[in-house]
């Protein structure tokens, strides 16, 4: 059985070993697309990283799969917060606007985004 490569047109990311699903949904988003997604979380930061493309879409369909995994995920694979040192003292480098885009994010799932869960022991995919 042949596993598809990141650079397949197969849907299936992971954010590892089968491609970014970012990078994948910023090369095939277009205006008006229909998505459907499975994946066990969503954040406002992913939508904040695809913004200008997910505002463009006609809908989603997003699965919400079972997340209780998220707890085991191996903190030192995740990104740390990035720290620049200034005159004025220690600033959170890169930082984001959570509020506004929370706001934003809100907005867009009200209008575009249908969304289902399902339970099951496994997880469905990892986090996007």
């Amino acid at each position: 059985m042949a596993i598809a490569s990141a650079t397949s047109n197969s849907g299936i990311r992971d954010n590892h070993s089968h491609g970014r699903v970012a990078d994948f949904l910023a090369e095939k988003i277009s205006t008006d697309s229909v998505l459907s997604v499975v994946s066990a979380c969503f954040t406002i930061y992913a939508y904040e990283a695809l913004a200008g493309e997910l505002d463009q879409i006609g809908a989603l369909r997003f699965l919400f799969g079972e997340s209780s995994f998220i707890a085991t995920i191996d903190p030192d694979k995740t990104d740390k917060k990035r720290f620049k040192i200034e005159d004025e003292g220690l600033e959170l480098a890169n930082r984001l606007e959570q509020k506004e885009i929370a706001r934003r994010c809100t907005a867009w799932i009200r209008d575009k985004v249908e969304i289902r869960s399902v339970r099951q022991a496994k997880p469905l995919i990892a986090c996007w």
